[in-house]
């Protein structure tokens, strides 16, 4: 998908249709919009499928994105790229086994 489309459709993705979970919605969300954060660093990690969705970003200096099953990487990219608030980039996990993506 060009930048241009992908540009159009970005404001209205339904961000819980691309992640697995409340709280990677709520930091697509956050890059999407450019919504500033305590610390403004994005933290992606390996997450673990027990249906615990619990974990909220609200009280964090660091937003934590935890990659599972369903979470649409090139979309993260895309947001991660757009996003003009965002200090730091922690990057402690990548899938080994999914396609190479062109974002």
């Amino acid at each position: 998908m060009n930048m241009n489309r992908r540009d159009a459709l970005a404001p209205d993705v339904n961000l819980e249709e691309i992640t697995s979970s409340k709280q990677n919605a709520e930091v697509m969300r956050r890059l999407r919009d450019n919504i500033r954060w305590e610390g403004n660093t994005l933290c992606i990690t390996e997450g673990v499928d027990d249906d615990n969705d619990d974990d909220d970003n609200d009280d964090n200096e660091e937003m934590v994105f935890s990659i599972r099953e369903g979470d649409d990487l090139s979309w993260l990219g895309y947001f991660i790229g757009r996003n003009q608030s965002l200090d730091d980039l922690s990057v402690e996990f990548m899938p080994e086994e999914r396609e190479r993506v062109d974002a």
